[in-house]
């Protein structure tokens, strides 16, 4: 369990932290990867601050509630 908030936590700390500082590198990405799975929506990048916000959000509370369980399941 608390690994998949780890793991949860993780991926969304490093898509915040490209959508906020490299969204360049994750537009070429999304353009290597576009013949393989489907492209990233245009509305991501044209809110990505908010988007890249709302992941660092996400991923402190996937990091909290993995402290809390591994705390609380001792």
């Amino acid at each position: 369990m608390v690994s998949l908030f780890l793991y949860i936590g993780l991926l969304a700390l490093i898509a915040g932290v490209f959508l906020l500082f490299a969204p360049s590198i994750l537009r070429k990405a999304n353009e290597i990867s576009s013949k393989i799975i489907t492209k990233v929506d245009t509305l991501t990048f044209a809110y990505r601050v908010g988007v890249g916000v709302s992941f660092f959000i996400a991923s402190a509370f996937m990091f909290f509630m993995a402290y809390y369980f591994s705390m609380k399941y001792r």
